[in-house]
């Protein structure tokens, strides 16, 4: 199953996704307790136009910092963002020693997504998420360490020590996991345990598989229904169901997905087996080889396979 993130910025630094687990201490908007602090810095770096659409971002050339900070150009308002959830967003990166921009969203599109919170890169950014509100434009001047991780981006001639500033618009927040109401499990099927953290562990039903798609509610949600060639921001774990064998986990990758559900993007049991269901549930999928893969093996997956799949819808990103 293939699923690609709308944005190229994703190949700046390695990747756009990362997955912090730490909470906010409190619930109250402000630096002392939440989130990134402001600063001098941050507080120079100036950006105009309306949310959402490309700004018109200003600052002193050979901007620098040791400690990353943050500032709200605009405040938005939206929920207060919290680390581990998903946000999607539009940005602009500049080199804070040249004043250059680097590299942008389109601002056309639906943006691109992090997970809030503490990352393996880029983690200026995506720790800025964290204490801000959906509709904010803010502002973070990187520290090189927090940026690039102290490597820099030979791309874009941002060097190892160069401080990185990011213009950041919140469009969208997600929860971090399914957040329904837990239905009744279906006599026969596969059954799913679910750490607190949302990680589900499957155990797949020893009956015979199915020779049709079963698409079952764990979890239910009460958010709008999700429809064919919707965006979904989703999380999911995958088995063979003759071996119980996981062969991939947004989980174990701490990275959420976009799925579109649209044959051609994923497969058919994907598509025929979420469209209908509601935003914050959680629905097991089995699926037999025909609306799977077929005969053609993928990487852990042998060939005529029928699949388990144990899918988090977290919310529409389209």
């Amino acid at each position: 199953m293939k699923i690609t993130k709308t944005l190229a910025i994703a190949a700046t630094a390695g990747a756009l996704v990362s997955l912090g687990l730490a909470g906010c201490s409190s619930s109250k908007d402000t630096s002392a307790s939440c989130g990134t602090s402001s600063g001098s810095v941050s507080d120079s770096i100036k950006a105009t136009g309306a949310v959402g659409k490309a700004p018109k971002v200003s600052f002193e050339k050979k901007l620098t910092t040791k400690t990353t900070q943050k500032s709200t150009i605009v405040k938005g308002k939206g929920s207060l963002v919290k680390a581990g959830q998903p946000v999607v967003f539009q940005v602009s990166l500049y080199d804070g020693a040249t004043g250059k921009k680097a590299t942008a969203t389109d601002y056309t599109s639906s943006g691109t997504y992090l997970v809030a919170g503490k990352g393996e890169s880029l983690n200026a950014l995506s720790e800025g998420l964290v204490c801000s509100h959906v509709g904010d434009r803010i502002a973070i001047a990187g520290s090189a360490k927090d940026s690039t991780n102290g490597q820099g981006i030979s791309q874009y001639k941002i060097g190892a020590k160069d401080s990185v500033v990011f213009v950041a618009d919140i469009l969208k927040a997600f929860p971090a996991k399914a957040t329904g109401t837990a239905e009744k499990p279906v006599a026969g099927e596969s059954t799913v345990k679910v750490a607190k953290n949302g990680t589900p562990t499957i155990t797949v039903s020893k009956a015979t598989p199915p020779t049709t798609l079963k698409a079952t509610t764990l979890i239910k949600g009460s958010g709008s229904k999700v429809a064919k060639g919707d965006s979904i921001m989703v999380q999911y774990t995958g088995a063979v169901y003759k071996t119980g064998t996981v062969f991939d986990s947004s989980w174990a990758k701490k990275q959420p997905f976009v799925a579109t559900l649209t044959t051609g993007s994923i497969i058919p049991g994907w598509v025929d087996g979420l469209s209908g269901k509601t935003v914050g549930s959680q629905v097991l999928l089995t699926i037999p080889p025909k609306e799977g893969y077929g005969s053609n093996a993928q990487t852990g997956i042998p060939a005529d396979s029928t699949l388990v799949f144990v899918v988090d819808i977290l919310g529409k990103v389209s």
